[in-house]
């Protein structure tokens, strides 16, 4: 039997079969997505970190370095998996409509929010003197005049600094202040407990070498930690107060314009007296939001983003 490949023989094989040889190309091609897709890690809620900035605020011309740092690991520890910084104006319908969206969806973890003075002109022509930082608040209360009423969506901050210093104890010990070497038992465990079953860590060798990364988080978080608590009690960063109309006082935002550079971050334009406009800082808050996170100590990253913007951002 002559089975000798010849060219004439190939090209009557291509000219019949090439329909069967796509369509296995493409099969393969699809297989291999499938596959990579089902075995790469997705990540959970609490592994992706989304920062915004509204009410008027820009994004700076160093922003960009948000996306750089986090990706480098620079900023937040190795469980944030993807990070993002997106600025929406209040005063724009489309962008108002998709931060809106967003925090319907539960998405977002902290945001910058602006407390500059404004005025609005109603139908009858009557001028009304506002506030963008006051707007928000109400905005993020509810049941505003009746004895129900609170802020739900977002963490109170005297609080969450306190429920991060628990954290710290449980891994730290008692003088966790003082005591730089966490408890290798208490990062077993966390760790565990939060990554079992992560695709991240199925063997033995990647567990151990997971618990190594959960370590040196913590030992991180606990810096980064002693460095924001050292600015509020310096006056960097202070807790920016809201009373309701019921007389009652919210501490659920952080005043960072201490930042020397921080208008190269984020940023809204203030008007002087000359007609001529600048970038500003002034009055800029932080607050976090809580979306469900109240149990995860990955809620405290937003701890080391502060903590990151004062090393760039603090003079």
């Amino acid at each position: 039997m002559d089975a000798k490949i010849t060219k004439a023989r190939l090209g009557n094989y291509l000219s019949y079969d090439w329909i069967k040889i796509l369509v296995a190309v493409v099969a393969v091609v699809a297989a291999l997505c499938v596959f990579f897709v089902t075995v790469s890690t997705k990540p959970r809620d609490e592994q992706e970190f989304e920062l915004y900035c509204y009410t008027g605020l820009y994004a700076g011309s160093e922003s960009g370095r948000f996306d750089e740092e986090a990706d480098k690991g620079n900023i937040f520890s190795y469980e944030i998996l993807t990070s993002t910084f997106e600025a929406f104006t209040s005063f724009d319908t489309y962008s108002a409509t998709a931060y809106t969206a967003r925090r319907a969806a539960g998405q977002g973890e902290a945001m910058f929010i602006s407390s500059e003075d404004y005025t609005e002109t109603d139908s009858d022509g009557v001028v009304h003197e506002k506030n963008k930082f006051t707007d928000f608040m109400r905005e993020c209360m509810s049941d505003e005049g009746l004895e129900t009423e609170r802020i739900k969506p977002l963490y109170d901050l005297p609080s969450y600094m306190s429920g991060c210093e628990s954290c710290l104890e449980e891994v730290f010990g008692s003088n966790w202040k003082t005591n730089d070497v966490p408890d290798d038992n208490a990062v077993r465990s966390i760790f565990l407990a939060r990554n079992t079953g992560d695709k991240r860590f199925r063997s033995a060798s990647r567990i151990e070498e997971g618990v190594a990364l959960e370590r040196a988080r913590f030992i991180k978080l606990r810096k980064d930690y002693l460095v924001v608590s050292d600015l509020i009690a310096r006056g960097v960063y202070s807790y920016m107060p809201y009373t309701s109309e019921l007389g009652r006082t919210y501490t659920v935002s952080l005043k960072i314009d201490g930042l020397a550079r921080l208008n190269n971050f984020v940023y809204y334009w203030k008007t002087n007296e000359d007609g001529s406009t600048v970038r500003v800082a002034d009055g800029i808050n932080f607050v976090i939001f809580k979306n469900g996170m109240e149990t995860s100590d990955l809620r405290f990253e937003s701890i080391s983003l502060l903590s990151w913007l004062y090393e760039e951002f603090g003079a």
